[in-house]
């Protein structure tokens, strides 16, 4: 071997070593300095939702409703037309048996009571009496109430008229308007109509005196679910006015209808209201005779709260 090759392969030999140690260096990424650190990875940061809340649920006013535990006497000027009687289904005796009573009826005198049963509801009971007394003469022979009268006698006639209400009022909606409110109620009602009847007859004896021989006397009386609205608008904190309307019927069958309307001033404790009232009536017409009545006026009434507002 001459001497120029084997200077050759020692310049490869002693070469070999650098070049492998320089490949086993760690390469650089792209875009980055040698000596650059990367930095650690980290986790995406999600936006968390925020819950919307919805409004405040808007709820009635407790001041003026007239809904509190409270008591009512009150003094109706009752008007109308007196009762008439009519012959009913079960009347089978071929005699007339229809009578108009001729005494109109007196003023009536009765009370109220509200009690509150829940956040919507409260419970009314009411209850009022009228009478009236008058003389008629039998215009015909008659039946009323199973006793005979014969035409020309002198009737002495006293009825009196009865009626008991129970009353679940319940808001079912309101209005707002700045400081005034108007409420909307349904009226589920249990009513007691009673009409009392009094038809004494009266005829000359032989000796030429009045004797009552043929008193005729019955009580016709009748249970009905009533239903209705009711509206109530409260002006402030003193005023306020309301109005009522409920009734129920059936073909052939009572018939009961009944409706008011008051305006009131509340002042702590009391309230004075005044208003008017309708009530209308017919018994059960398959009885032996039933009585037809319709009552209306003004009245003025007086409550006493509890609570003082």
């Amino acid at each position: 071997m001459t001497s120029s090759l084997k200077t050759v392969l020692l310049c490869l030999l002693l070469a070999a070593p650098a070049g492998w140690a320089q490949n086993q260096a760690p390469t650089p990424a792209p875009n980055q300095a040698p000596d650059q650190t990367v930095p650690p990875a980290t986790a995406p940061t999600v936006a968390t939702p925020t819950a919307t809340l919805p409004p405040p649920r808007e709820v009635s006013s407790t001041v003026n409703t007239g809904t509190g535990l409270s008591i009512e006497p009150f003094y109706w000027l009752t008007r109308g037309s007196a009762p008439l009687v009519r012959a009913g289904e079960a009347n089978t005796t071929g005699v007339p048996g229809e009578f108009q009573y001729q005494s109109k009826p007196y003023s009536a005198i009765g009370v109220r009571l509200n009690i509150p049963v829940s956040k919507n509801g409260t419970l009314r009971g009411s209850y009022f009496q009228t009478q009236s007394t008058g003389f008629a003469v039998a215009s015909q022979n008659l039946n009323l109430f199973g006793q005979s009268i014969t035409s020309g006698d002198l009737l002495a006639t006293r009825y009196r008229v009865e009626a008991f209400k129970l009353s679940y009022d319940y808001l079912t909606y309101f209005w707002k308007r700045g400081d005034a409110e108007i409420r909307l109620k349904t009226l589920w009602e249990v009513q007691r109509i009673s009409v009392s009847n009094e038809i004494d007859d009266f005829q000359v004896d032989s000796s030429g005196n009045l004797v009552n021989i043929n008193p005729a006397t019955a009580t016709k009386a009748f249970i009905y679910p009533t239903f209705g609205l009711g509206i109530e608008h409260t002006l402030s904190s003193h005023f306020r006015w309301e109005a009522r309307a409920s009734g129920f019927a059936l073909p052939h069958k009572q018939v009961l209808g009944d409706l008011e309307a008051s305006i009131s001033y509340r002042l702590k404790h009391f309230e004075l209201l005044a208003g008017g009232r309708y009530l209308h009536y017919k018994t059960n017409p398959h009885a032996d005779q039933y009585i037809i009545g319709s009552l209306w006026g003004p009245y003025v009434g007086l409550r006493y709260y509890w609570k003082k507002q």
